[in-house]
């Protein structure tokens, strides 16, 4: 790649590439040079550091992933709106393996356009939770709980725990775990939170 073909874009692509093939623990400029056949020193003049770099692929695919969870809304409301949401999520993560464990690695920071972007994700929670949920409190208590939920099932596909029982399917669990989320909104069985 010619220097001047180079854009921010093309080294946040490349570095998720790389880290998906290597881990991102093993990603360095360096690395990252090489896999666009250009020097190193010529990513600076885009990212200061790696942690520059880092900030920018989280703005990048939580940015992606609000995309995707809006476009998979649209027209959508109640229970069918939780689980296309249920399911873009999950879905995104298992896609970008790499880039979900950024995102979901990156503490709490001062970055505007990352708090930008989570809250532009809790407004889509929120929005799709509002049919069922009129009170703040509870609606707070409700996204938490969804967010939870769905980091908890695929951080622990992640990490291979739900391959021990061959004879119930995954696929089955995580629709079970739809069901009783949306049961527990459905049925009123939050608990009262005054």
């Amino acid at each position: 790649m010619q220097k001047r073909n180079l854009t921010g874009e093309k080294i946040i692509k490349a570095a998720f590439a790389l880290a998906e093939e290597i881990g991102f623990d093993r990603v360095t400029f360096q690395k990252i040079a090489d896999k666009l056949h250009i020097k190193y020193p010529s990513l600076y003049n885009h990212f200061d550091n790696m942690d520059a770099l880092k900030t920018e692929m989280t703005v990048y695919v939580i940015r992606i992933l609000n995309f995707k969870l809006m476009q998979g809304l649209v027209g959508k409301s109640g229970e069918d709106a939780i689980r296309q949401f249920a399911h873009i999520y999950r879905d995104f993560a298992f896609e970008n393996r790499e880039a979900y464990k950024l995102f979901m690695n990156i503490p709490s920071t001062k970055n505007k356009e990352i708090n930008c972007m989570a809250r532009e994700t809790m407004s889509i929670i929120k929005s799709i939770l509002n049919f069922y949920i009129d009170d703040r409190v509870i609606l707070v208590h409700k996204s938490r709980e969804l967010r939870s939920i769905l980091h908890g099932f695929v951080s622990l596909t992640f990490l291979g725990y739900f391959q021990h029982k061959p004879d119930v399917e995954v696929e089955d669990s995580f629709e079970f775990m739809i069901d009783d989320f949306i049961f527990s909104i459905e049925n009123g069985k939050s608990p009262d939170c005054n």
